[in-house]
């Protein structure tokens, strides 16, 4: 029975036309019995004609009074419960689940979508047995490579030489430890140079005031250059 969806029907890019989808559910044998019968007639199969049928099938059966076709193709009508809202969802055959569900995880962004989020979005376009079995299988089929493979490895570049052409213009510096503690209760040395002098100096530092000590020797240093 030919039904006319006003509501705006949502496919994926590449179910471009309503003939290859056609044929795909007509590959498909869960989906097959409902669409012929369906297609060459407006009466509902009876379950002495269903009984011989796999389970998929029966539960395809099971939703008749919402299925309809849009251009020879099978959609479900599904309704919220106080009828405010509804939408057409494709009953996606088998061939076409794996390609639906990359294109549902991975949003415009690029970012990825958790289980439900996935599940949610797959049913505003979609319907197929078993979906959000399948849905949960895949996510942890999908995270399972990602694990396999581990993180992208980063590439290092080549170490390359820095050029300086003014006193203080870089400079390093280093912490040596652990020294005896002196007399003054020091027990680190702060080690600096200048790149461009190569001017080193060794600072006695006792531990938290080591920065404050780094400025003030920093600019007596300076004074000397």
């Amino acid at each position: 029975m030919e039904t006319d969806i006003s509501v705006k029907v949502l496919t994926t890019e590449d179910a471009s036309s309503s003939s290859e989808v056609q044929k795909a559910q007509l590959e498909d044998p869960s989906i097959r019995p409902i669409l012929e019968k369906t297609l060459n007639s407006e009466d509902r199969q009876s379950w002495q004609e269903i009984a011989p049928e796999s389970p998929a099938t029966k539960r395809y059966w099971a939703l008749s009074d919402s299925l309809h076709l849009k251009d020879g193709v099978l959609y479900r009508k599904w309704e919220s419960d106080d009828r405010s809202s509804c939408r057409w969802q494709l009953i996606l055959p088998k061939s076409r689940i794996q390609e639906v569900l990359r294109e549902t995880h991975d949003s415009a962004s690029g970012g990825h979508f958790g289980v439900m989020k996935t599940l949610s979005n797959s049913r505003e376009r979609f319907y197929w047995d078993r979906l959000r079995t399948d849905v949960e299988k895949w996510r942890r089929e999908f995270h399972a490579c990602g694990a396999r493979k581990g993180p992208k490895a980063r590439t290092i570049g080549r170490l390359q030489r820095y050029n300086v052409g003014a006193p203080f213009e870089r400079m390093t510096l280093d912490i040596l430890e652990p020294l005896p503690v002196t007399t003054k209760d020091n027990r680190y040395v702060l080690v600096l140079m200048d790149y461009f002098t190569k001017w080193p100096e060794a600072i006695p530092i006792p531990d938290q005031v080591w920065l404050k000590n780094l400025f003030e020797h920093g600019f007596r240093v300076m004074a000397y250059l």
